[in-house]
């Protein structure tokens, strides 16, 4: 596997007869993909030397048949069987092979090309690995080779399933398949299932952080060294038994629940928390709430991610039953809590429900500055730095706290927890009717997404009748779609404020233009040479939608308007027309704006797929 130099890494090579040799995946490094994992497992096992192993295998092209930017997995397999045989390994009577993702596909086939290779072999132990394909890999079938062999589907994947399953039915080693509770890239049905139930395990985390231990207590950490001490893969403990048939869809998680908990009456906290996030995660939201409801006695924090549970059924039903109980047990957990971190997320989920559910901005404040007070004390990590992002929130110390959440997107942690700290976020900026706010976290979170929902409305100042009964028209849709809709015009801009780079921002950030044309509209020498020609190049370019309403006599056919087609018939201008009549053409304009807005989130969505 020589293709790179130094592509060995020896974490501790002291000639212990055995070693424990890490592969790492597509797109990987050896040291970005495992991090501490190799130092912890020598730290927890003096009986192994460690290994990591590097290879070739990166996001650029190849070009079938003139080049290979990387090589394909069976040469890798080859390389791999080449580097066992070779010093340094070839010293050790014993190996433990540990691989991630794409790299447990060329520890198989290592495998299964090589037999003399299994009687080396004492331990195999693949971690998120597509071992019977992705779809996701097959969408680019000349665009990669790994990827093609990766594809669920491809020769490789048929080949290899075959070929292990009349060598490997009963392998000379101790095997598992892992998978990641959260894992989104690589799904179970992949990772797990080729393989017999006894051997399949399931860790809490995503496909990057389940192979990224932050200390010796993390799943992933414990299950690997367990195997290395005993000798044998260790039988799956009574969480693990409950995760593993979470992930499976027609399991009866509920008969697995009744049958642990007769047996395991020394569940921790974090075990009982774990599993309930667990099915969660997989759908089972009903069972995870039964299942903490038995135990939400024994601690504040089991209560808390009960509460937490509530918290989203409130979300998804906007039944005020659930968010009175949320709000209850964060009150109930925060009263027994005893550690900083604790208190700090208890507290600012009571600063939380207080402000959006309870409408109650002191006690809101008040809870936040006790947050953020405890969170000072607690090791640093995306719980703590969203706390304290969202503690300043509620004080309205904007940039401190847009300062922190972008921090927080620089902390690895799974997409969920990112996900969440932006929806309480901006549901938070949503309730102090901070429309500025919920832009900038937009900017942050979702860069980009805002252009698609923010409607822009050009106007000359004499028409600012008109501008108020559009507005007028358009509030049902406003208010009820929250966020998802916003009718920017420069009425917003306060004093002090520059006047031109707010409004270059909003048409640069604007989906859909509105004009109202009128005489004193064309006449209006800032309209003509610094907003229409901006809405027009957008409208022809496909970047915004050009809708404009014809307010009074004008020259319109003398302008680039004469190009897009008015909102209703310019025959007559709407000030010729009866006030009834108005209305209704006031009513279709802002269905129009509507669905041209709906229209341009649909574009930006199937660009984002």
């Amino acid at each position: 596997m020589a293709l790179q130099e130094s592509n060995v890494t020896a974490v501790r090579d002291d000639g212990r007869g055995s070693a424990v040799v890490f592969v790492h995946g597509f797109s990987g490094e050896r040291d970005d993909t495992w991090d501490r994992f190799p130092g912890l497992v020598g730290s927890a096992t003096p009986d192994w030397d460690i290994f990591t192993v590097g290879y070739a295998t990166t996001l650029l092209p190849d070009v079938v048949g003139i080049w290979s930017a990387d090589p394909d997995l069976p040469i890798l397999a080859s390389m791999l069987r080449t580097q066992l045989g070779t010093p340094p390994f070839s010293q050790y009577r014993s190996l433990a092979l540990i691989a991630h993702s794409m790299g447990g596909l060329v520890v198989q086939k290592a495998l299964v090309d090589d037999a003399t290779l299994g009687q080396r072999v004492r331990h195999v132990i693949l971690f998120g690995t597509p071992s019977n394909g992705l779809r996701k890999a097959g969408w680019a079938p000349f665009w990669k080779r790994q990827l093609q062999n990766m594809a669920q589907g491809s020769s490789f994947i048929a080949d290899l399933r075959r070929d292990w399953t009349r060598l490997y039915a009963s392998p000379p080693f101790n095997f598992l398949a892992v998978a990641g509770a959260s894992d989104q890239f690589v799904p179970p049905d992949s990772s797990l299932g080729p393989f017999d139930t006894r051997v399949q395990r399931v860790v809490p985390g995503d496909h990057v952080s389940i192979v990224k231990p932050s200390n010796a207590d993390a799943p992933s950490l414990t299950l690997l060294v367990a195997t290395l001490q005993a000798g044998a893969s260790p039988a799956p403990d009574p969480v693990a038994q409950l995760r593993l048939a979470a992930e499976r869809p027609n399991a009866k998680v509920v008969e697995v629940v009744q049958k642990v908990e007769t047996t395991a009456a020394w569940m921790s906290v974090k075990n009982i928390v774990d599993v309930a996030l667990a099915l969660d995660g997989a759908g089972r939201r009903d069972e995870s709430v039964a299942f903490l409801e038995r135990y939400k006695d024994q601690d504040c924090d089991i209560k808390g991610v009960l509460a937490g549970r509530m918290k989203r059924l409130w979300y998804d039903t906007e039944k005020t039953t659930y968010a009175e109980r949320a709000l209850s047990l964060y009150e109930e957990a925060l009263r027994g809590a005893t550690t900083a971190d604790q208190i700090s997320y208890l507290a600012i989920n009571v600063a939380f429900m207080k402000l959006v559910f309870a409408n109650d901005a002191a006690a809101a404040r008040s809870m936040a500055a006790i947050a953020l007070e405890h969170a000072s004390s607690v090791q640093d990590d995306v719980w703590r730095t969203a706390t304290i992002a969202e503690a300043h929130l509620y004080h309205e110390r904007v940039e401190q706290a847009l300062a922190e959440y972008r921090r927080l997107l620089t902390l690895q942690t799974e997409p969920w927890k990112h996900h969440s700290a932006s929806l309480q976020a901006s549901r938070v900026a949503t309730k102090l009717g901070r429309r500025d706010l919920v832009e900038a976290l937009e900017g942050i979170f979702t860069p980009g997404a805002r252009r698609v929902n923010q409607i822009f409305v050009s106007y000359s100042h004499k028409d600012v009748e008109w501008l108020e009964r559009l507005k007028v028209m358009m509030a049902p849709y406003l208010h009820a779609a929250e966020s998802e809709l916003d009718l920017w015009d420069d009425t917003r801009l306060r004093a002090g404020q520059q006047w031109d780079e707010e409004i270059r921002r909003a048409l640069a950030k604007a989906g859909v233009a509105v004009a109202l044309v009128s005489a004193d509209f064309l006449g209006s020498t800032y309209v003509m040479e610094k907003e229409l020609p901006v809405i027009v190049n957008a409208a022809k370019g496909g970047g915004a939608s050009l809708l404009w309403v014809y307010i009074s006599d004008a020259l319109w056919e003398e302008t680039p308007l004469k190009e897009f087609q008015a909102t209703h018939d310019t025959k007559t201008p709407l000030d010729a027309r009866p006030r009834a009549e108005q209305n209704q053409i006031l009513k279709s304009v802002a269905q129009q704006i509507k669905q041209a807005a709906l229209g341009a989130t649909g574009r930006f969505k199937s660009l984002s797929n």
